[in-house]
């Protein structure tokens, strides 16, 4: 009866653990980033960072700009500028070119299966190249490594 039962509970671990990592990143995309004319003088450059957020799950995701940090090789962290996300707006666009959907992050609630895309804009020493977008939540941090712009 013993071994049945450590036998179930084993099982019952395997399992929970396989739903718990089958569960995929929300953190869909991420690329960039986008160096674009502002008004920060040197030595504080403003980049743009385009995200796309899936919600895989069946809770509400709640998506806050102010909740995502850049990240460099050297594992220096930049907080998100959620001001200049919304008034830089145009800026990124212009810069951007046509073939990019930009439009920034918004704070919103996505429900099952909804997909967001947006960018996020941060202030970062001039020259530094953030190579990880990092979206930190109160129990995990999801990690996407930017790719290239296309």
């Amino acid at each position: 009866m013993r071994n049945r039962t450590i036998g179930l509970a084993l099982l019952l671990t395997l399992v929970v653990t396989s739903a718990c990592s089958a569960q995929a990143s929300p953190l869909t995309a991420a690329s960039g980033p986008l160096n674009y004319p502002s008004s920060v003088n040197p030595p504080i450059e403003r980049l743009a960072i385009f995200v796309t957020i899936t919600n895989h799950g069946t809770d509400d995701l709640v998506i806050n700009p102010a909740d995502f940090v850049a990240r460099d090789a050297d594992h220096r962290v930049y907080p998100s500028d959620p001001t200049a996300t919304v008034n830089d707006a145009n800026l990124v666009r212009l810069t951007s070119g046509p073939s990019l959907d930009v439009l920034p992050l918004p704070t919103v609630t996505l429900r099952q299966a909804d997909v967001l895309s947006g960018f996020i804009v941060f202030d970062v020493p001039q020259g530094v190249r953030p190579v990880e977008l990092v979206w930190r939540q109160s129990d995990t941090d999801q990690v996407a490594e930017l790719s290239a712009l296309t």
